[in-house]
């Protein structure tokens, strides 16, 4: 093929021809038939060698394919950075191969890296083996838990924060009974998200990145978590809670009225008074609201 080194729009076509090759998730070959390719300078016999020369060791096929792997073990890399946990609890070898096959059923189509690993802790959880006991949660689970865990993390350090925002006035609360109760909303941290799982994912977090790099990690047992996570300061914090405290919690977040929510978790997990003061303390401490709606 020849061209215009001048002419841009022949090297738009060129660009986007190689980003449809050598992003194809079923190799080069099929990069070069897909109907992105062929919309750029049609389909042919040999379409690889009509576009492309060989060198004196490789051919056309092998000298793309050098730039397809590269851009295949950069996006396996990205995901390791938002998953590192669980790689190294995999081992290289087993992400690697997870990370594969999530590619090629979930290429990379946005503009910016950040969205890459949204669907996998879905793809964990769809291609898992089944449960040899069906009433109890297996490592499948507890890497699934693992990797939704990352993933929430990932997401709450690198979205927006409270470092600049409002903060919650506490004596507003203080100061709400009757009427302003039943229909006063908090207005939750734009960073606060409630994660909860069937193993102690939190704690086996900490214990991980406290370890040696070449010590064994071994999986904890079933084992009911929630926990908080928010930002401060551009610090992911996490917040270990009681199973009242995250369902009023998750109440509250998604919108229930002050007053109501309190009376429903009363009388749902028989709270006393002093019991919730300390987890609205601990809240107004932790900026996990920012503000007060409708009171």
């Amino acid at each position: 093929m020849t061209s215009n080194p001048d002419d841009s729009t022949e090297l738009a076509r060129m660009q986007r021809w190689f980003q449809a090759v050598v992003s194809h998730p079923d190799g080069v070959e099929a990069g070069a038939t897909s109907p992105e390719a062929e919309a750029e300078f049609g389909s042919s016999e040999n379409p690889l060698e009509s576009i492309l020369t060989g060198s004196s060791k490789l051919d056309p096929a092998n000298r793309i394919a050098v730039y397809a792997n590269a851009y295949f073990a950069r996006l396996v890399d990205c995901l390791g950075e938002v998953f590192p946990i669980l790689k190294r609890t995999l081992g290289d070898e087993a992400f690697e191969g997870f990370a594969a096959e999530y590619l090629k059923e979930n290429p990379s189509r946005s503009y910016t890296l950040h969205r890459l690993g949204l669907r996998f802790p879905e793809f964990l959880a769809v291609t898992r083996p089944p449960r040899e006991d069906a009433s109890q949660p297996d490592w499948a689970d507890f890497l699934v838990d693992l990797a939704r865990f990352e993933l929430e993390l990932y997401e709450v350090f690198d979205g927006p924060g409270i470092e600049d925002g409002p903060r919650l006035d506490v004596a507003q609360l203080e100061a709400l009974d009757g009427p302003a109760a039943e229909i006063t909303r908090l207005t939750p941290a734009p960073c606060l998200r409630l994660v909860a799982t069937s193993f102690p994912v939190s704690e086996f977090y900490t214990r991980a990145r406290a370890a040696a790099a070449d010590a064994e990690l071994e999986f904890p047992d079933p084992e009911p978590s929630w926990v908080a996570l928010t930002r401060r300061d551009y610090v992911v914090r996490r917040l270990p809670l009681a199973a009242g405290e995250h369902a009023l919690l998750k109440q509250l977040i998604e919108g229930a009225a002050f007053g109501p929510a309190l009376e429903a978790a009363a009388v749902r997990d028989d709270l006393d008074e002093a019991t919730v003061g300390a987890w609205f303390a601990r809240w107004a401490r932790e900026d996990l609201f920012v503000g007060v709606v409708g009171s």
